[in-house]
């Protein structure tokens, strides 16, 4: 995928856990300000991945107000394996914040990732990981809706346990 946020709008149809992964490398390398992810347990198939690794630690070095934020259902696996999102959050904790949602959103089953609030990569359902899903790398309106909804979940979060660095 060659598209730059905020060049060209066309909604991109995503059809397996690859073009997914693609997608989101993309989207994330092109980040100047900000990413939100929304994600069921942090999706190890498509995140933890050396590049969207380097994409976030360069976002994160890059200036100090940016900010990366992750909300995720459930970091169990991801914590327990050494997910690459979980040590930046550990490393980087000024940049990096994994969120984990109140009761009221546990039933959420949609997963996104709304980068600049422009470009996004968006899934309705999670429950059966097909990864069909719509990327758009210059949406404004649609990421405006996607960040409200984060924001309003993310009011309402609070900084996963799980994922915390623990120091003895």
């Amino acid at each position: 995928m060659n598209y730059k946020p905020g060049e060209k709008s066309k909604n991109i149809p995503i059809e397996s856990v690859d073009d997914y992964r693609n997608a989101a490398i993309s989207l994330l390398k092109q980040a100047h300000r900000g990413i939100d992810i929304f994600t069921p347990d942090l999706e190890a198939e498509i995140y933890n991945h050396q590049e969207i690794e380097q994409s976030v630690f360069n976002l994160a070095k890059r200036h100090p107000t940016t900010r990366i934020r992750i909300l995720v259902q459930d970091s169990t696996a991801a914590a327990r394996d050494g997910h690459c999102l979980v040590r930046l959050a550990q490393q980087l904790s000024s940049y990096v914040f994994i969120h984990t949602p109140s009761d009221d959103y546990k039933n959420e089953h949609g997963a996104f990732v709304v980068v600049d609030n422009t470009g996004f990569i968006h899934r309705v359902s999670t429950s059966d990981r097909t990864y069909r899903a719509t990327a758009n790398f210059n949406a404004p309106q649609r990421a405006a809706e996607l960040t409200g909804f984060f924001n309003e979940v993310w009011e309402h979060s609070s900084a996963d346990i799980k994922t915390r660095r623990l120091y003895i």
